[in-house]
């Protein structure tokens, strides 16, 4: 009797790990999946602030919308591989975003938008060790409350800018903000100052 209760016990052992082990892989690969969508957030955050502090130094943004003028970020292709064979395709994912914009919402659809920056973003600022190989771009458009109908020429200092990452197994995570030019003039014989303040700021995917 006492063979037969510790044969149970030790088969119902079994059967609890068998449950257990497909769990902790689910809980795993949760936790991988999570990691990753939190590295490309902060990624593509990354990468807007690295976009505004350029279009900051700007003399006016009219260039950058009609495509004279461009981040210093640019990497040499326009399609790259990531290190899981997967490719970024820009110039498709540039017309995505003009027919229909990004996220459930279809943020930004519509505008002409334009891409300003692209690359690694470790080959822009330096990242944690880890951190992942994390694939950065930013385009910007003429903000739709332009009375101005050349989406070229920005009339309000206000255009909006997108920034997207993308990373290993597909994760992508992407954020909408519209930025506004503004002069600053400091007390006493300081010249003028600009400076662009985020009017709005949203996660867009």
């Amino acid at each position: 009797m006492a063979l037969i209760a510790t044969l149970m016990a030790a088969l119902l052992l079994v059967a609890l790990a068998g449950v257990l082990a497909p769990l902790s892989m689910i809980e795993t690969a949760v936790g991988v999946n999570h990691r990753r969508a939190v590295q490309a957030l902060y990624a593509a955050e990354a990468a807007l602030e690295l976009a505004v502090a350029e279009l900051g130094s700007l003399p006016n943004w009219s260039a950058a919308l009609d495509g004279s003028t461009r981040s210093a970020f640019w990497d040499a292709t326009l399609a790259p591989v990531m290190p899981d064979g997967a490719s970024i395709d820009l110039i498709a994912i540039s017309a995505g975003l003009r027919t229909d914009g990004a996220g459930a919402t279809s943020a930004g659809r519509g505008l002409d938008w334009r891409l300003f920056a692209h690359g690694r973003l470790g080959a822009w600022t330096p990242v944690p060790a880890g951190y992942g190989p994390w694939l950065v771009a930013v385009w910007i458009a003429d903000d739709a409350a332009d009375p101005n109908p050349d989406s070229g020429l920005d009339g309000n200092d206000s255009i909006v800018a997108h920034a997207a990452a993308f990373g290993p197994r597909g994760a992508r995570r992407a954020v909408q903000a519209t930025l506004i030019r503004q002069a600053v003039t400091p007390p006493g014989p300081a010249p003028t100052l600009t400076r662009v303040r985020l009017a709005s700021w949203s996660v867009v995917r």
